[in-house]
């Protein structure tokens, strides 16, 4: 079963579409369901599967990605989710062929991520975080989506993921400057609590990843091999042009037709950025607000 949260605005409606569009067009089996963290069912809901969970109290603290381990438990919770597998990706992912990956209980597969927690860095920020927050794991996986788990270690790691990143962004007048330093860490503490959240509640929980390569990065690189997935979450730049997902009208105005100097990667994701705006159907609805790419939430 294919997830992944997303909140109602223009932003996240044309990946929505486009995931599904996709993941239908490359016959992945099993059942799909967009997390919509949201008030109500939002225009998609007849066009996308959607489970619809409510937002997080964001009085207590606008960082949009809480929503994530929140929708998944809910989804779970409330649900009577059939298939023992659950592939979890973020909205702006495209898959490129079927990804059947079965995994048994204990042992999920995913990504790589950017980070890492290198025995021999003791004083690498990533360890740093680690150590303060599970002083008592043993291990600490760094991965990113796509990840391939069993329902029931999903069902055991989402309260407890929204748990870790709550303790985290709490101490956001705590944070020592190198974690918030982009010279002595790929990313971040601000924005990636929730992928520490993660990580500390399947450490804590003894549930080790398979570490496997599995996405491509448009923008980053050059050749798909045999990888799944597309995960277009960087600027995308093809000669002088530019395109980053964030841009207003995003999906509709992308490198297009493709220069004749992309790479295979940047060539490939493009023509299926194209195939999906020309094959579904315009989406018409009014939006609220617009995406504040700077702080990653709806301004």
């Amino acid at each position: 079963h294919t997830i992944f949260n997303a909140q109602d605005t223009k932003y996240f409606g044309y990946q929505a579409r486009y995931s599904y569009y996709w993941w239908k067009k490359v016959g992945m089996p099993g059942n799909f369901t967009r997390l919509l963290s949201a008030s109500k069912d939002d225009h998609l809901v007849g066009e996308v599967p959607t489970y619809t969970s409510a937002n997080y109290d964001f009085s207590k603290d606008m960082y949009v990605p809480y929503n994530k381990p929140l929708s998944i438990d809910n989804w779970l919770t409330f649900n009577d989710v059939k298939e023992d597998i659950i592939v979890i990706l973020d909205p702006d992912c495209l898959l490129v062929k079927p990804m059947d990956i079965p995994v048994k209980e204990g042992s999920p597969v995913a990504q790589q991520g950017w980070y890492s927690f290198e025995v021999e860095k003791p004083e690498a920020v990533e360890n740093q975080i680690g150590r303060h927050y599970c002083p008592e794991c043993k291990f600490f996986d760094p991965i990113a989506v796509p990840i391939i788990i069993h329902k029931n270690d999903i069902k055991k790691i989402a309260p407890l993921w929204l748990s870790y990143t709550e303790r985290i962004r709490a101490d956001r007048d705590k944070w020592p400057a190198d974690w918030l330093d982009l010279k002595k860490t790929v990313n971040k503490v601000d924005w990636v609590a929730e992928m520490y959240g993660y990580v500390f509640a399947a450490a804590k929980l003894g549930i080790r990843h398979q570490i496997w390569t599995l996405q491509s990065v448009p923008g980053l690189t050059k050749l798909q091999g045999s990888m799944p997935l597309m995960h277009y979450h960087i600027e995308v730049k093809i000669g002088d042009k530019k395109w980053h997902k964030a841009n207003d009208g995003a999906g509709e105005s992308y490198i297009w037709p493709v220069p004749a100097d992309a790479d295979e990667v940047a060539g490939q994701f493009m023509n299926m950025m194209h195939e999906a705006h020309v094959n579904l159907p315009k989406d018409n609805f009014e939006y609220k607000g617009v995406w504040d790419k700077e702080n990653r939430r709806l301004a």
